[in-house]
């Protein structure tokens, strides 16, 4: 049993906690929560592929999600067999990368939007940065058809929705004041908002994925709109934390990638667009950060129909298993100095999707890869366009657990000039 201060260990400092459960137990490991049946994670390459090739009816997903509650169980990520099956098949076109590159101009936009207002120099946080980018773009994904004020409310909105729930509220009796209250209001009122916004899509046939819900009730209508923006939003944000950080951190990365880019160029912003795209050493550099840093820690199954066979294992009905990304990604056998930022490793060698997984894989793997991929290069090859900037932190930030994500504990922050190109 995970006692409170494991809990606490586990919150504040997860990847050494979970490399401690490995060492102690061995792999397949346990990871327990008051409250929630043991789940059983690995990390090995042949285990991962165990679980992302069982035939889809093998699991359904954990019961104790700790973002449930955000999410809601009609949403994408809390379905499971068919339902999910079709679901899924339904809203893939538009998560589809030739459909996404349509997207690009757009991302570009909030980029230059939240570039404008910046003064010429001064100190950036990297995780407000990141926050509005990765938000306002979700956010326009799914209401394309909103202005410019209605997406400053739709960003307060969430905002607020997504600072009033915390993990650890699962280990809270919800009559404790100030805790599921506070919650169920600021669902509410994102909810009746959000909620107006899809009908008006409907009515003026937005390109949106949610014009796949026309037909759906309210509830699951939502459900889905917030498992987009919460899995869509704080795993792409905290990546690109993570990448501009180890960018800057690096000087010879930095200017490789400046010189690759072509930073200095007089293109139009269209061709910079197309030229970063292509780019080979941008795409290591972002598969390098989602490696090292990989945007959830582990992901979970709950067994159903049949016992499931692990290794040397057999795990039975209602148990439930899953695979430990953060440490698969850091596997010694695997990764050559696994702990070492090395973008080039993706030059010289391909991995299997049971070696490196960041997205997770087999049919639940994340249906927003492409489109958080997209935002990653888009941002991180507009920052150094536009923006000369140097570390002001010189240790290696800590990580703690976000809503879902693992990310630095304190500010990452950078002092910058812009560029004028």
């Amino acid at each position: 049993m995970l006692f409170p201060f494991s809990i606490y260990s586990f919150l504040t400092d997860p990847v050494a906690y979970l490399t401690e459960l490995q060492k102690k137990y061995g792999d397949p490991f346990p990871l327990s929560f008051p409250g929630a049946p043991t789940i059983w994670l690995t990390a090995k390459p042949d285990l991962v592929k165990t679980i992302f090739t069982a035939p889809a009816d093998s699991f359904m997903p954990s019961e104790h999600n700790p973002v449930g509650p955000l999410l809601g169980n009609e949403g994408l990520l809390m379905l499971s067999g068919n339902t999910h099956l079709l679901r899924r098949k339904e809203f893939t076109p538009s998560f589809s990368k030739n459909n996404l590159m349509s997207s690009a101009a757009g991302i570009h936009k909030i980029f230059s939007k939240i570039y404008d207002k910046k003064a010429l120099t001064g100190v950036l946080n990297l995780q407000e940065f990141a926050f509005e980018s990765t938000l306002k773009i979700i956010l326009k994904f799914l209401f394309p058809h909103i202005n410019e004020q209605e997406l400053s409310e739709a960003k307060l909105l969430t905002e607020k929705f997504l600072k009033s729930y915390s993990a650890s509220f699962l280990f809270i009796p919800k009559w404790v004041p100030g805790t599921w209250g506070n919650f169920v209001q600021r669902k509410t009122l994102l909810d009746d908002r959000f909620y107006e916004f899809f009908l008006r899509g409907i009515e003026c046939s937005a390109e949106s994925p949610l014009a796949r819900l026309k037909e759906a009730p309210k509830e699951e209508v939502m459900d889905h709109i917030r498992t987009f923006i919460v899995a869509g939003h704080e795993t792409s944000a905290t990546s690109l934390v993570w990448a501009l950080y180890h960018i800057h951190r690096d000087i010879h990365i930095k200017n490789r990638l400046a010189e690759e880019l072509n930073i200095f160029s007089k293109n139009s912003e269209e061709n910079f667009i197309e030229v970063l795209l292509q780019n080979k050493f941008l795409d290591c550099v972002v598969s390098e950060a989602l490696r090292i840093e990989p945007p959830v820690p582990f992901v979970t199954r709950k067994i159903i129909n049949r016992d499931f066979k692990l290794g040397d294992r057999i795990f039975s009905i209602d148990e439930e298993i899953g695979v430990c990304i953060t440490l698969l990604h850091r596997q010694d056998s695997t990764w050559n100095h696994p702990a070492e930022f090395s973008p080039d490793r993706f030059l010289t060698n391909k991995y299997s999707p049971y070696e490196y997984a960041p997205f997770g894989g087999g049919t639940r793997r994340c249906i927003g890869a492409e489109l958080s991929i997209l935002e990653l290069k888009i941002l991180i090859g507009c920052f150094l366009k536009h923006f000369d900037a140097s570390m002001l932190m010189s240790p290696a930030p800590s990580s703690e657990v976000l809503q879902i994500t693992i990310g630095p504990k304190k500010p990452v922050k950078l002092l910058y000039t812009k560029h004028f190109v």
